[in-house]
């Protein structure tokens, strides 16, 4: 039995955080007003702490899952 691959998919969501980032950056150069800012504030900048609390967390539960799969085969 294959553990499951948490880093591949923290790893697809690190990139679509990534991707969404450097298209905020390429819309705001030309979408900067209150209402732009306020998008931001309200819902791009509280993803930040989200996406890296999820990480962490597959992080950790991929060590847990990797830990007990190596206990099951034994």
């Amino acid at each position: 039995m294959r553990p499951a691959d948490l880093h591949t998919n923290a790893a697809y969501i690190r990139d679509a955080f990534e991707d969404l980032q450097k298209a905020w950056m390429d819309v705001s150069e030309q979408w900067n007003d209150g209402v732009s800012r306020a998008f931001c504030e309200n819902h791009l900048e509280p993803l930040g702490p989200t996406v890296k609390l999820a990480l962490d967390s597959m992080q950790r539960m991929g060590v847990m899952v990797a830990h007990m799969h190596n206990e099951c085969e034994q």
